[in-house]
């Protein structure tokens, strides 16, 4: 361009009849046809860093909505979901600088939108660790078990409350009578510690009183805390890892108000199906509450398949 610009200054410089401007058309196509081509070049590697950053854009959003899924089904509200937010937040960003072609401010917010999800996913994994452990869900199992052949041998009712498929089975004579969708409490995964961490126990246990009338609808309180509970917590709180001033707790239920009722760490049902399930059982059937059954569950597949 420069010397194109500088050969028409001179031919400008001579008298009319001696200028001769072919050599600086020629030297001006020679600038368009670099510049076309400089167009076309800067253009295939915007249109490469575009695609490859809306591939990645692409790939977090995947992994938030599979975080996302997995945190309303696991009922956390807690840092997963803070950082999820956060998270989705960044990548619209990053996606509205890559729109405008800000690549290096759209990289730099896209890291940021995923090691924010990063985080998230490792706070899913800190909440559901022990349904990942093999020996863990093996001995739910056992659990699971025990109660139905429990069932099969003396002839009664029992109950199987697995709380991460959120369903509570109810066997006879050793069979599989009623299954109930069910809904657990904020912290509901969590085995519950001390008096208001919102966790449901985990453990066998006996259906203590029948109440027809209550908070929530019509309820059924189980023997928490028993005997091994009462244990385990007077171990944890002598080696310092239960707070000196929290208490054991007590008052679980199973009872209705919906799969969404606000519950603290009991179990809950839609009234209709506790009408059902409040005439199946009596004072004294054993209830068994475990985190799952299926060492193949839902939550190892979705973090295995994304």
């Amino acid at each position: 361009m420069n010397a194109a610009r500088q050969s028409l200054a001179r031919e400008d410089l001579k008298l009319g009849w001696f200028r001769d401007y072919r050599q600086v058309r020629r030297q001006f196509a020679a600038v368009l046809q670099s510049g076309n081509a400089l167009k076309s070049t800067i253009q295939s590697v915007v249109a490469r860093q575009a695609a490859a950053l809306d591939q990645k854009a692409e790939a977090v959003r995947r992994r938030l909505r599979v975080l996302d899924d997995l945190t309303l089904s696991l009922v956390e509200r807690g840092q997963a979901r803070s950082r999820l937010t956060r998270a989705s937040l960044a990548l619209d960003e990053a996606e509205s600088l890559i729109e405008a072609g800000r690549f290096e401010a759209g990289q730099a917010t896209l890291d940021k939108a995923s090691a924010l999800a990063a985080d998230a996913e490792r706070a899913v994994l800190a909440l559901i660790s022990r349904y990942l452990d093999p020996a863990q869900v093996r001995s739910w199992k056992v659990a699971a078990e025990e109660t139905i052949a429990e069932s099969r041998a003396r002839g009664v009712t029992v109950l199987i409350v697995s709380k991460l498929e959120r369903r509570l089975a109810v066997y006879r004579n050793g069979r599989l009578y009623r299954t109930y969708d069910v809904g657990l409490g904020f912290n509901g995964l969590a085995d519950k510690r001390y008096a208001g961490d919102n966790a449901t126990p985990e453990g066998r246990y006996t259906i203590l009183r029948k109440i027809p009338s209550s908070l929530y609808y019509k309820a059924l309180l189980i023997n928490y805390p028993n005997d091994e509970d009462r244990r385990w917590f007077a171990r944890e709180k002598a080696r310092g890892a239960i707070p000196r001033n929290a208490s054991i707790g007590g008052d679980v239920e199973i009872h209705g108000g919906g799969e969404d009722s606000l519950t603290r760490g009991c179990v809950s049902l839609d009234n209709d199906k506790m009408d059902e399930l409040y005439d199946l059982v009596s004072v004294g059937t054993p209830v068994t509450i475990i985190g799952t059954l299926e060492s193949e569950n839902y939550v190892i597949k979705a973090i295995r398949d994304n």
